[in-house]
């Protein structure tokens, strides 16, 4: 898997952030006893809880490229621009490091067919404290189970590491939110 200075790379079973377990769940739900569900098979309803936290990438000429195919709001606002339609090489174009990374972690999925979660600071640059740090899981869809040809993506980018609070802190959010406990996937 590719490395990023800080990143925790952990099994998406292990997601602490209710949103991107509501998405984990969902996608495990989807799937059954195959390797990963069909991106047909995502609807508005199912991923309502999580929604605005969700990006789908569209594997293109079997990862040459990847396109940007819906960005929800949250991710908009942490990442301060519209990129649905775009493609990562027009991203490596004007920020490399960003491009290259991205290109490492969705080949990375897409190569795989395994899901896997990303957790860690994000830069020691960033000038908006509401988004510090982040929690993401990269989880697979595919048509049929031989070959992925998008890529569900659910990350919270937030002010403090949540993955360091207690349970109590946790069940008190998860109570607030009505989204599935930490415990549950």
């Amino acid at each position: 898997m590719p490395q990023t200075d800080g990143a925790i790379f952990a099994p998406v079973e292990s997601a602490r952030s209710p949103f991107v377990k509501a998405g984990v769940v969902h996608w495990t739900a989807l799937k059954a006893a195959r390797r990963f569900p069909a991106r047909a098979e995502l609807t508005l309803r199912g991923m309502a809880p999580f929604l605005p936290y969700s990006v789908i990438v569209e594997v293109i000429d079997g990862g040459a490229d990847f396109e940007y195919r819906y960005v929800g709001d949250a991710q908009r606002q942490a990442f301060k621009t519209y990129f649905k339609g775009l493609r990562v090489g027009q991203i490596e174009a004007v920020a490399p490091e960003l491009g290259g990374l991205l290109r490492g972690v969705y080949e990375q999925v897409r190569a795989s067919g395994v899901p896997f979660l990303v957790r860690g600071r994000l830069g020691e640059d960033t000038d908006d404290a509401r988004f510090r740090y982040h929690e993401t899981a990269f989880l697979p869809l595919g048509a049929n189970d031989t070959a992925v040809d998008h890529l569900l993506v659910v990350g919270v980018q937030v002010p403090e590491p949540f993955w360091q609070f207690t349970d109590e802190k946790l069940k008190d959010l998860t109570l607030r939110t009505g989204l599935p406990s930490p415990a549950r996937v």
